[in-house]
Parts: C-alpha cells; sequence; structure tokens
C-alpha cells in the first residue's frame, strides 16, 4: 500500500499527514494505492552499517493513482511485475510492518496480514507503562501507538465500553503518575476509555506447569491485546512481548517469578495466558534498557502475531540482538513472516551492558533481580549522579553465583532476594539494604557507603536528618 495525502482544493500531494494544505489551506484527504507494479530495479551488493546483508533490490514501486516508493526486498522481480504482499497462512505467523508517517495504517496493514478480524468482545489493552517518563524517552509504549490502536478497535466495532487499557508500573513506583507522564492517561481520557491500575486488582489464581501466578482477573476473562514497547534489558536481553505480560501478574507473583528464575517462568506464563500481540518498535529502545539509561532505537516497525515468544525472536532477529534464555528453543526460521522480510530489515541495533547503572561510581552485579529491587537500584543511583566516591559493587537478584562476586570488593547487597542469597553463599557484603528501609534513609546509607571508606551504618544522627528531609519535602510539595 502506497500513501498520499490529497489537498481536495488545489490536488497538491504528500508523503506525509498534515492538517491543512501549504498552499491554499484546504483540507487534505488520504488516498490509498493498492494495484502496485513494479517500474525500477536497483540490485546494491556493498553493505553499509544500516544495510548489512547484501544482495539486496530496490524496487521502484507505482500504484493506480501515480504514486511512487521504493522499497527494500531480498527477493527477485521483474520491471512490470505486480508487487503484492501474501498473507499469512499459519495461525502463528508474525507480521513485520513498516511505518510510514502513519501507526494506524500500520497496525490495520497488520491485521491484514494475519487475517484477523476482532468482534465486539470486551478486550484489555496491555501497554508498557514501568515508570514515569516522557514519551521521547522510549521506556513505555508510545501513547500514539495506543491512540492509532484504539482509533483501529473503534473501526472494528468494539464499543468504548467494553474497552479497558491497564497496566501496572514497577513494584513500589505509582502506576497512575506513570501513566500520567508517558501520555497514555491523555490517550485513555481523549477516547473515553477507563485505565485500570492492575496493582489493585482483582487476582485470580492459574496453574501453568507446576507454577501458580496470581493472574488480573479482568485478563482472564477479556480478550488481551498485548501492546509492548520492544527494547533492549541489561538482565534478560530484551523486554518484549513475554516480559510485558508479567505485569498482570500481582507484585508477590512477580517477585516469585524472578526468585525462582524469570526465564524458565516467562513461557510458563505465556501459556497461561491467552492474549494477541500488537508490538511497538515506532522508537524501540536499544542500549542500557529497560529504563533510562537506554536510548531510543527510532526502528519505525509494528510486530503483531497470536504467540509473544515468536514475536520477541522476530525482534532479535531484525534488531541483531542474541535471543534470551526465554526463547532460545525457538527457531526463527520456522516462523513464518509476513509483510517487511527480516533480512531486508536487519539493522543492529545498540545492546546493553550487563554493569553499568546511572552512576559512574556504581556497578551492578545483577541476580536476575524482581521489579522492586531493579527499581531501587536505580532509584538510589540516580539520586547521587553528580557526587563521586569509591567504586560499589551493588548486588541484587537471587540467581547469585560465587562466580559472579569472587575478587569483587565493596559489596552492597540491596534488596531482601539477594541479602538472602549472599548469605546462603557465605558472602559478607560490605553492607545491605533491606526494601523496608525508608526510601529516604536508603539514600542517606548509599550517599555514605559511597563516600566514606570502612564499614558504614546508619546512626541516630543520620535517621534524623532523614525524617527532616522527608519532612521538608513534604513542605515543599
Amino acid at each position: 500500500m502506497i500513501l498520499r495525502w490529497v489537498c481536495e482544493k488545489c490536488s497538491k500531494k504528500w508523503v506525509y499527514p498534515l492538517e491543512k494544505c501549504l498552499y491554499c489551506k484546504g483540507s487534505l484527504t488520504k488516498q490509498k494505492g493498492a494495484d502496485i507494479k513494479v517500474i525500477g530495479i536497483t540490485k546494491v551488493t556493498i553493505p553499509s552499517p544500516m544495510h548489512p546483508i547484501v544482495p539486496y533490490n530496490i524496487l521502484l514501486l507505482e500504484d493506480e493513482h501515480g504514486n511512487r516508493i521504493p522499497r527494500k526486498t531480498m527477493k527477485e522481480y521483474r520491471i512490470g511485475d505486480v508487487y503484492a504482499e501474501q498473507k499469512a497462512k499459519n495461525e502463528n505467523a508474525v507480521a513485520i510492518v513498516k511505518v510510514k508517517y502513519d501507526i494506524y495504517e500500520a497496525i490495520k496493514e497488520t491485521l491484514g496480514l494475519l487475517s484477523i478480524e476482532l468482534k465486539d468482545n470486551k478486550i484489555l489493552v496491555k501497554p508498557s507503562i514501568i515508570t514515569a517518563a516522557y514519551p521521547y524517552q522510549a521506556i513505555n509504549t508510545n501513547p500514539d501507538m495506543l491512540d492509532a490502536l484504539l482509533k483501529v478497535l473503534f473501526d472494528f466495532g468494539i464499543k468504548k465500553e467494553n474497552i479497558i487499557v491497564g497496566e501496572q508500573a514497577l513494584i513500589g513506583q505509582d502506576s497512575m503518575d506513570s501513566a500520567s507522564k508517558s501520555g497514555i492517561l491523555e490517550v485513555c481520557k481523549k477516547h473515553g476509555v477507563i485505565f485500570a491500575d492492575i496493582s489493585k486488582g482483582p487476582f485470580e489464581e492459574v496453574a501453568s506447569e507446576g507454577f501458580v501466578f496470581r493472574i488480573y482477573r479482568e485478563a482472564l476473562h477479556r480478550k488481551v491485546i498485548n501492546v509492548p514497547i520492544m527494547k533492549t534489558n541489561f538482565q534478560i536481553g530484551i523486554s518484549g512481548a513475554m516480559e510485558n505480560l508479567s505485569r498482570l501478574a500481582d507484585g508477590e507473583t512477580q517477585r516469585k517469578m524472578y526468585y525462582d528464575g524469570i526465564d524458565a517462568a516467562l513461557p510458563k506464563l505465556g501459556k497461561a495466558i491467552s492474549s494477541f500481540t500488537i508490538a511497538d518498535a515506532t522508537n524501540g529502545m536499544q542500549g542500557q534498557g529497560p529504563l533510562a539509561l537506554g536510548e531510543p532505537a527510532f526502528l519505525n516497525l509494528v510486530f503483531a502475531g497470536k504467540d509473544a515468544a515468536f514475536i520477541d525472536a522476530a525482534f532479535c532477529e531484525v534488531a541483531m540482538l542474541a535471543k534470551p534464555d526465554y526463547i532460545k528453543e525457538t527457531d526463527v526460521k520456522k516462523i513464518e513472516i509476513v509483510g517487511n522480510e527480516i533480512d531486508a530489515i536487519k539493522y543492529p541495533i545498540k545492546n546493553s551492558i550487563h554493569d553499568e547503572t546511572p552512576h559512574p561510581d556504581v556497578k551492578v552485579i545483577d541476580g536476575k533481580a524482581c521489579p522492586a529491587c531493579l527499581g531501587m537500584m536505580y532509584r538510589l543511583s540516580s539520586n547521587l549522579i553528580g557526587l563521586r566516591g569509591e567504586q560499589l559493587n551493588v548486588v541484587i537478584g537471587s540467581m547469585l553465583t560465587e562466580e559472579m562476586l569472587r575478587g569483587k570488593e565493596r559489596l552492597v547487597a540491596l534488596g531482601d532476594c539477594a541479602i538472602k542469597k549472599v548469605a546462603e553463599l557465605g558472602i559478607k557484603p560490605m553492607a545491605q539494604i533491606n526494601e523496608n528501609i525508608d526510601a529516604i534513609e536508603q539514600v542517606v546509607l548509599f550517599r555514605k557507603l559511597l563516600t566514606e571508606k570502612g564499614y558504614v551504618r546508619i546512626t541516630p544522627i543520620d535517621k534524623v536528618k532523614s525524617k527532616m528531609k522527608k519532612l521538608l519535602s513534604k513542605i515543599v510539595r
């Protein structure tokens, strides 16, 4: 499909949407070209950073309106051939579509390629909103993605009162604040759709392969449309379709999933919840994801499919990332891909580094920490940016081994899981910070650990200072 926006008065065309024609101020209508032919071909044999796989062909396509567009492909065509994308033959196929200024049309195209028809049933839309961050940071699902998806659902005849948008932030963070800052809450209000804080429940128990999950009740009684943002994750490789489903579980279940081994728990959760994924890679994140250390990847892609594991595997292949352990058995070559060919859109994005934190003097030794400890580590190390000291090695999570800790000095066990695990390993850290300590006291202790030598502890004077800071913070608000 080729899109153009055409002025109703002067007939001038634009390749991107405008509110009004720049010449005559007339209204614009969207023109869709569907009868497309190949009118030109260029074969490329020299690789480049954005196009590493060669040889490939650049087709010049033309529709019935005379509109033209280039298209990269690994397939062979001849001038005059009809260009048409084949629909999926397999119900577990993955559709990958490039966004050309219009996310709405990209979503509709993915559903068309998969022959998906959404009926007027009850829907739970599950975006990813893990922390309070602005849309341009690419931490949370793009609000434009949700806006377009809701419009598509309305086109299918689904009533707004039958749609719930539900999510919960990382454990210990405010979901409503995160939804507001991310722009998601504004989109919900615009369309008159309810936003639900999943952390407040109610939950129901569901067993899957020996693991008991407490799942948000609405996710078990509605059609779940999973809308993750696709990004790197220094803990588990990527945060994608499968990781986004984890926040349909309550906090206690999430902690248990990470404590017992998140790579084993995620596939079990995927079998416990029936969902359809429309994944947001319009921006996507690269580098030190999943939080503020990462950076936008600007992939301009939408992934869609019934199998969350297939979505994650396809994304890793496109972004040229190693597959996480939880999908290591998934063979991308056996997945039917429709829309864009994987080899034609492969682009290497920045990988994550396993020991970096927001603070240059704080390194992390991660034992697949739960969301609560991950958030606490980011919060504490971010709060002390600008204050230098001696390097700390912060230990988080339960999947720790002696080898990971051997030879490391100035160890700080952060969170209940890490404290318990280092005790089991017989290792005495320099200090430990419990999750139940007041947040201000955590910062005070962390500051002392960073700037002072030797054994560090919280004194009565420190507690008085922390209470005064807490009181002053409330007064300022």
